[in-house]
């Protein structure tokens, strides 16, 4: 009765309340886009999503805020974030899950922070505290498991599913560290650009190095043989989980703070480990299990930039 009692009295804010639907948005694309790998190329698909949220954020660009030039000095910058950032981040993690499971992806992906923070230490940009040290501590640890947990899932199977399962890791977390790197290096950039005007920008030459990286995929694609069930998940993954996602985090960011709205970013991996399981059959060990965990603890101590040296 208590516990009843105590669960009556939360409320959610209208931005939380949207943060967990990002949370759903976000943890069902991992397991679509593991869907539509069945019957598309990797960058085949990835270059049509991502042109087509790219198409979408610079249309949302000009009608909120209009054309503005861009200075000398920032071209450069802007064209090596928008490749580090996007083409560089797109292209490995695609590939990366297609090699691996959907609950994997999802995981890795969520130690950006882990690797944000290495990063900002290695560039000399802060200093990290014991907690955050504890974290990445624990997050290395958590991804170890996780990896060694996915090869006796599927050495089971096929020793060679265990060889793919553990390279689609490794790209996963060159596209992690890619993206933690697109982090840390636009923040000055954001002191003279909005971030959706800072999307945009990026975003377009990333779809353009994305498109060449993609050209054997998209020649070789049979463009004819995909259903018109995958034909729908290229708009939920581009508007929903690319557009509509960032429109939302950039609010959650603005009204609760950054640490509490990356928080949020903690649940996806639940969400698309339960829903792979139910729909792809990915199978999921107890050492995965006990991994995802720890990372999720570590990344949670790495996000806690206020502690306490």
């Amino acid at each position: 009765m208590k516990a009843v009692e105590a669960l009556s009295k939360i409320h959610f804010s209208a931005i939380e309340l949207m943060l967990f639907l990002l949370v759903l948005i976000w943890g069902l694309n991992f397991v679509a886009m593991k869907w539509a790998l069945r019957e598309m190329l990797p960058l085949a698909f990835s270059t049509v999503r991502y042109s087509l949220a790219t198409a979408l954020f610079w249309a949302i660009l000009f009608a909120r805020e209009g054309w503005q030039p861009v200075s000398k000095k920032d071209a450069l910058k802007l064209l090596g974030l928008g490749l580090l950032g996007n083409t560089f981040f797109q292209a490995p993690m695609i590939i990366g899950l297609d090699l691996t499971t959907s609950g994997n992806s999802a995981l890795l992906l969520a130690t950006i922070p882990v690797w944000g923070a290495l990063i900002a230490v290695i560039m000399r940009i802060e200093s990290l505290n014991r907690w955050i040290w504890s974290g990445i501590g624990l997050s290395f640890l958590g991804m170890v498991l996780v990896t060694l947990g996915s090869e006796r899932a599927f050495a089971l199977n096929n020793a060679s599913d265990a060889t793919s399962t553990l390279i689609g890791n490794l790209l996963t977390l060159i596209a992690a560290a890619s993206w933690a790197g697109f982090t840390v290096f636009s923040k000055n950039l954001l002191k003279r650009y909005s971030p959706l005007r800072l999307n945009a920008l990026t975003m377009l030459p990333g779809a353009l190095g994305l498109w060449l990286f993609a050209i054997p995929d998209v020649t070789t694609q049979d463009w004819t043989a995909i259903s018109w069930q995958v034909w729908l998940i290229v708009p939920f993954s581009a508007v929903l989980a690319l557009v509509v996602g960032y429109i939302i985090w950039a609010m959650g960011v603005k009204q609760i703070g950054a640490a509490r709205t990356a928080a949020f970013n903690n649940l996806v991996p639940v969400v698309t480990f339960i829903s792979a399981y139910f729909t792809l059959g990915e199978p999921v060990s107890w050492l995965q299990g006990l991994g995802g965990a720890i990372v999720l603890v570590g990344v949670q101590l790495t996000m806690r930039k206020e502690a306490s040296a």
